[in-house]
């Protein structure tokens, strides 16, 4: 496509009653734009759109994954309080003050001294009598020196007592 453009301006003065004859017109013609530059404007044109979309969407990418953080670090946050809320709760629990006082209400009294109970002569003969269908080693384990470690305390070092 060309165009035509006047380069030269000419005054348009004319005395009054002469006859007007135009001027004479000295037109310059521009070369018109070949399809490559159309074609390169419109490449670039669409080559910064896609960049500055990746751009944008990227961004959108980082503040969401920013979020996620910021919402999974409260979460992180809050546990931890009421883990340590827990474990307050717990030590109150167990501070002897207050199983003192729990003692109290259920009516309980501290204990002022240790009693032995005798074992009747009848439920020691049956537990001899049970235990007698039994290993002798494992019916007296206190005199096997593996089993117990204290049980050559009471004699010489070097002799092992028997059953």
């Amino acid at each position: 496509m060309a165009l035509a453009i006047n380069t030269e301006r000419v005054p348009q003065r004319q005395p009054r009653g002469s006859q007007s004859i135009p001027p004479e017109r000295h037109l310059t013609v521009i070369p018109g734009t070949s399809k490559r530059t159309i074609v390169f404007f419109s490449a670039m044109v669409l080559g910064l759109f896609v960049v500055v979309s990746s751009v944008i969407g990227l961004q959108a990418y980082i503040a969401g994954q920013q979020l996620k953080l910021d919402r999974l670090t409260s979460e992180i946050s809050l546990a931890r309080h009421y883990h340590d809320e827990l474990r307050q709760q717990r030590a109150a629990l167990l501070a002897p003050e207050y199983l003192r006082e729990q003692a109290k209400a259920m009516m309980m009294t501290p204990g002022l001294g240790s009693k032995f109970a005798e074992i009747p002569q009848d439920v020691v003969a049956s537990v001899v009598i049970s235990t007698g269908k039994m290993n002798p080693e494992f019916a007296n384990p206190s005199q096997i020196a593996s089993l117990n470690p204290i049980a050559n305390l009471g004699t010489n070092a070097g002799e092992e007592v028997l059953p």
